[in-house]
């Protein structure tokens, strides 16, 4: 996301369910162990800067307390600072030769993640669990690394099942259940999953923010801002639902308003360079809904200047060259993606899709079709149905550079068996029924999208072309 022997050393001690040993702490400070409990309770409502200050007042008082330099390591990445989590996993590390063996298995499981050694990671976890079949974080752990590297969601599903065995108050693996459900195109199952983590936890932020997640994905934009904002209510600074917010705005085209709402909601992480490269990134991605993609290049490049790992800036500057037709360095760093997946032991991760996608989106602009639908088949391959649909629109995109109208509309009816509202597909589809000369539904769908940006920015490039589309449509 190790303990030096001492006569004044504190074992706090919970008996484990079932098994009948004892879950201990290891610290030489009963304050350490109170301050680092409430900041796990933090940490798991995904309250970051108020995890990561319990987590330092902890080692304040403690400074050889592994399990709290474990923790603090889980909040750094949390917040996108890879470096200075692998920096903590390793005092962690350090200081875990007079920890608990339980301590010391869940320090080096998360310690292997933090260092994208995903294997070893699954391993550790696998022995943790067999010693100690209560330890609901490894279910979700393991559950975790199933859907994210494996892409077996079975055993995902399986593994935040035991974890709510193991704890039914556990509301991160219900809401990873309702996520996972979602994913997989069960929306019903995941609104179930949604409803039970708010009533777990109904005086925190997080769970009407991941309900509004489930609402976004569906198109449901007007009640996905809502839930965002009841989540506000409950905790007015939470990050995660003010980027939400954010993110809302720029799919409506109120690229102002998502700007100011993105910089507001990172501006509540805890600060570091890599969250310096996430802001740059986002404001650069507005900028390629500008179709100012110089501006956006320049963005992205300073991002990746400070993290060469953020893949936001990494794609994004893909389609900025691509647009631009600098094709030769398009590729040049769809190389340097690939070197990094590896790199990160994700070439055979759900991760891949991104790649494929973008391998497929520069082909095209090559007009290099054949190749680009290949890509497009490598993608589905790392695909869950609510992945999907950005694949087919690139398909639509493909089948309708050739000329195939009737390709480009079966492909765009898949993209929109997810979210029927998606503005992007749904300007794909005006653009194939324009070029096919029906000009009845080109205005049929043309005046929907123009419901959905009906508050976009006067500058919002998509809204312009669709404007241009309608002008030169016939009468029907």
């Amino acid at each position: 996301m190790m303990r030096f022997a001492a006569l004044s050393l504190v074992l706090v001690s919970l008996m484990t369910a079932g098994c009948g040993r004892e879950k201990k702490l290891t610290s030489t400070s009963p304050e350490a162990i109170a301050v680092y409990t409430e900041g796990v309770g933090l940490w798991e409502k995904f309250y970051y800067p108020e995890a990561k200050a319990a987590f330092e007042k902890a080692l304040a008082a403690d400074s050889t307390f592994a399990m709290a330099w474990c923790r603090l390591a889980l909040v750094e990445a949390a917040s996108q600072d890879i470096p200075d989590a692998q920096l903590a996993i390793r005092k962690a590390l350090l200081f875990s030769a007079d920890a608990t063996r339980r301590e010391q298995l869940f320090i080096r499981m998360w310690g292997k993640r933090i260092d994208f050694k995903n294997e070893e990671a699954a391993t550790l976890a696998d022995s943790l669990l067999a010693l100690y079949p209560d330890e609901k974080e490894a279910y979700l752990f393991r559950g975790n690394l199933y859907e994210e590297i494996d892409e077996d969601y079975d055993a995902a599903l399986r593994f935040y099942r035991k974890a709510v065995a193991a704890d039914s108050g556990y509301a991160q693996a219900v809401m990873s259940l309702g996520y996972a459900y979602s994913n997989l195109g069960d929306q019903p199952r995941a609104v179930e999953q949604m409803q039970h983590y708010i009533d777990l936890a109904p005086n925190a932020a997080d769970p009407r923010a991941s309900y509004g997640d489930l609402l976004l994905r569906a198109g449901r934009y007007d009640e996905a801002l809502d839930q965002y904002r009841q989540s506000l209510q409950l905790k007015s600074d939470y990050w995660y639902s003010i980027r939400q917010i954010g993110l809302v705005h720029a799919i409506l085209g109120r690229l102002r308003l998502s700007e100011e709402e993105t910089h507001k909601g990172l501006a509540l992480l805890p600060p570091s360079h890599q969250i310096e490269a996430v802001r740059l990134a986002a404001d650069a991605s507005l900028d390629l809904d500008r179709n100012d993609d110089a501006a956006a290049a320049k963005k992205f490049r300073e991002a990746l200047v400070i993290d060469t790992t953020n893949g936001t800036a990494a794609y994004g500057l893909v389609r900025a060259l691509a647009r631009q037709k600098e094709f030769g360095a398009a590729r040049d760093l769809l190389l340097r993606i690939h070197a990094e997946l590896h790199q990160r032991n994700l070439l055979h991760a759900p991760a891949m899709l991104d790649y494929h996608l973008a391998r497929a989106l520069v082909l095209t602009a090559e007009r290099n079709l054949d190749e680009a639908r290949e890509a497009c088949d490598s993608a589905l391959q790392y695909s869950t149905p609510l992945t999907r649909p950005s694949i087919y629109r690139q398909i639509a995109e493909i089948a309708s550079a050739r000329g195939d109208d009737e390709a480009a509309l079966e492909a765009c009816e898949e993209a929109l068996s997810v979210n029927p509202n998606s503005p992007r597909i749904l300007l794909t589809l005006t653009k194939v029924y324009h070029m096919k000369g029906d000009s009845r539904l080109t205005a049929e769908i043309g005046n929907r999208l123009l419901g959905l940006w009906s508050g976009a920015d006067p500058d919002f490039a998509p809204l312009k072309e669709l404007r241009r589309i309608l002008r030169t449509t016939p009468p029907a």
